[in-house]
C-alpha cells in the first residue's frame, strides 16, 4: 500500500519560500515544484493542512476554512523559528487563497497563487470532491454500494464547507488592495476545477503593484504536475530570482 503524504521541509539558502496545497489535496500537490527549487538553493516547507492526507475523506470535513488560515500562520511562525525572516508564499487553489492573503498581512517578501478562485467564479469543486472520495476509498478497500452511500451522505458537508471557502476567498479579495509586494500569478487554460478567466478579475484589483502573470492554454488545474510543469517550474524560479532578497 501507497505510503500517506507527509508534509515536505528542506532547509537549504537564506531565501525561504512557503508552499499551500490545494483543497482535498496533499503537498504532493507541490512536491516537484519544492524539488526544484530546492535544486535552486531554496528552503522550501510545504505544509499539510488539518485534515488533509488521509484515507479518510471525512476528516476534511470536519474541519472548517478558518482553521487552514490558522494552519497558514502556524507555517509562517515555523519559518520565523527556523531564523528566516525573508520569506515568499506560494499556493495551489486553495492554498493560493491563504497565500495572497499572508501577502496582504504579513511582511512576506513576495508571492502568489497557482489556479486560485480568489475572485468569484463558477467551479466544479463539489464533483471533484466526490472523485477524491471515490478514490481514496477504493484504495482503502471499501465496497462499490458502500462508497456511493458514503458520497451521497457527505454532499450537504461538501457544499457547506465549499461556502466556507469562498468566504475565505472573500476575505482575500477584500484585502488585496492592500498588497504592496510583488504578485505572480498562474492560470491553467484548460482548468476543469473553476473558471479560468477569474484570474483577470483578480489581476484588475492588483493593477497597484507589481504583478506577474502567466497563462498556460494547455495546462489543467493542477498545473504543478501538468503538461506545462518545466516552463511553469522556471517562469515560479524567474519571479522568485527577481525579488528583493535581502542576503545579509
Amino acid at each position: 500500500m501507497k505510503s500517506l503524504p507527509q508534509p515536505i521541509y528542506e532547509k537549504h539558502g537564506k531565501r525561504a519560500i512557503l508552499l499551500l496545497h490545494a483543497y482535498s489535496g496533499s503537498p504532493n500537490d507541490v512536491r516537484m515544484l519544492a524539488r526544484f527549487l530546492e535544486k535552486s538553493n531554496y528552503s522550501v516547507y510545504a505544509p499539510m493542512f488539518t485534515g488533509h492526507g488521509t484515507l479518510a475523506p471525512n476528516e476534511i470535513l470536519e474541519q472548517d476554512a478558518e482553521t487552514w488560515w490558522q494552519d497558514t500562520k502556524q507555517a509562517i511562525q515555523f519559518l520565523y523559528d527556523e531564523g528566516f525572516s525573508d520569506i515568499a508564499v506560494l499556493g495551489l487553489s486553495m492554498g493560493g487563497i491563504f497565500a495572497v492573503r499572508a501577502l496582504s498581512e504579513f511582511p512576506m517578501i513576495g508571492g502568489g497563487f497557482f489556479c486560485s478562485p480568489i475572485s468569484p467564479v463558477e467551479n466544479h469543486v463539489p464533483e471533484n470532491f466526490e472523485n477524491y472520495v471515490r478514490q481514496i476509498l477504493k484504495i482503502a478497500g471499501e465496497s462499490e454500494s458502500m462508497i456511493e452511500q458514503q458520497v451521497e451522505s457527505f454532499r450537504p458537508r461538501v457544499q457547506q464547507q465549499l461556502t466556507d471557502i469562498q468566504e475565505q476567498a472573500a476575505i482575500t479579495e477584500s484585502k488585496l488592495s492592500d498588497i504592496q509586494k510583488p504578485v505572480f500569478m498562474a492560470q491553467a487554460g484548460q482548468d476543469e476545477m473553476i473558471d479560468p478567466y477569474g484570474v483577470y478579475e483578480t489581476a484588475k484589483k492588483l493593477a497597484h503593484t507589481d504583478i506577474s502573470l502567466h497563462w498556460y492554454p494547455e495546462s489543467k488545474h493542477v498545473i504543478t504536475v501538468g503538461i506545462a510543469r518545466k516552463v511553469f517550474e522556471k517562469d515560479v524560479l524567474d519571479f522568485l530570482e527577481n525579488l528583493p532578497w535581502n542576503e545579509e
